[in-house]
């Protein structure tokens, strides 16, 4: 019986290390300001907060929207971020300007 408790501890323990293992919203959102950013050579501007859109179950991974300011045009840049907190780039949209 004794193994029997000392095993679902284990299996308990080792569930909540893997959930542990996810990039917090604000750090997401700060990975994927700094890859939209990255494409105009640091020289855009945020103009509007960064958003997590969804978060995909079971990966953990968060799908980001950045908005960049360069000269007169506005980009929204979707990034996708492991829970790692590592950026890859999904797409680039112009805002009607």
């Amino acid at each position: 019986m004794k193994a029997f408790i000392a095993c679902h501890l284990l299996m308990l323990f080792s569930c909540s290390a893997v959930a542990a293992d996810v990039c917090r919203d604000r750090d997401a959102m700060a990975a994927g300001d700094e890859k939209a950013l990255s494409y105009f050579r640091k020289q855009g501007e945020i103009f509007h907060p960064a958003r997590v859109l969804k978060v995909h179950h079971p990966s953990g991974n968060k799908e980001v929207a950045s908005y960049v300011r360069f000269g007169a045009k506005h980009y929204s840049i979707f990034t996708l971020i492991d829970p790692g907190c590592r950026a890859h780039f999904r797409k680039r949209t112009r805002q009607g300007d």
